[in-house]
């Protein structure tokens, strides 16, 4: 056999070769990649179900009580003046524990007793609001406060009637109505009309979980 001759099958062999090559090489750029772990739709919508979005409208968080300090407010009381007063004249109480967002455990003048805020109703245990009121009471009140009687006594449970104030003097009644946590008391007490003004603006703003 002629060199020539020898070299030809040879050839047709690197051809065939080469030409293998390219088709796998075109196969492979054909196939979408293969991927370990979590797909990118998969992660996002992990992330979205971790953390959602705020929906619009969403309540906002509560807003920091009004400062009392003095002089503080004298004569008849005003829708103004019924946030403020002089602490000083009442009786101090230690909180021993937050029943719901108008009644709580004391201890004053070394007894225990259960106070049910004078000026205010807010809703039952299960109700609309309930939970809102009584988280909004906690931090108001703190672990001290400071009490106001009027007209009556105690309830027909035996709760001792007070109005709630902080230290500094700031009516726990009168914020919860204003934020819109709790109705104001309508029958007697020296508070009433203007609690009952607060209650009537905050309805008419739509403000808190009561009038939304």
């Amino acid at each position: 056999m002629s060199p020539r001759a020898r070299i030809a099958p040879a050839l047709v062999v690197v051809a065939c070769a080469l030409l293998a090559a390219a088709c796998a090489s075109a196969s492979s750029r054909g196939r979408a990649p293969t991927t370990t772990g979590t797909p990118a739709a998969a992660t996002a919508t992990a992330t979205i179900a971790v953390n959602p979005p705020t929906p619009t409208g969403a309540p906002a968080s509560n807003p920091a009580p009004r400062a009392c300090a003095p002089p503080y407010p004298s004569g008849p009381p005003t829708t103004g003046s019924v946030f403020c007063a002089d602490p000083s004249t009442m009786d101090s109480a230690r909180v021993v524990r937050i029943v719901d967002g108008d009644t709580i455990h004391v201890v004053v003048n070394g007894k225990d007793e259960t106070i049910r805020f004078y000026g205010i109703n807010t809703t039952e245990r299960g109700q609309a609001c309930s939970s809102e009121g009584t988280e909004r009471t906690r931090q108001l009140v703190g672990t001290d406060v400071r009490l106001r009687a009027d007209a009556r006594e105690r309830d027909k449970y035996g709760r001792l009637l007070r109005y709630v104030y902080t230290p500094s003097g700031l009516s726990v009644d009168a914020e919860m109505v204003a934020e819109g946590l709790a109705r104001a008391w309508r029958s007697d007490g020296a508070l009433r009309f203007p609690m009952i003004a607060l209650e009537d603006a905050a309805r008419a703003a739509r403000r808190g979980c009561l009038w939304q």
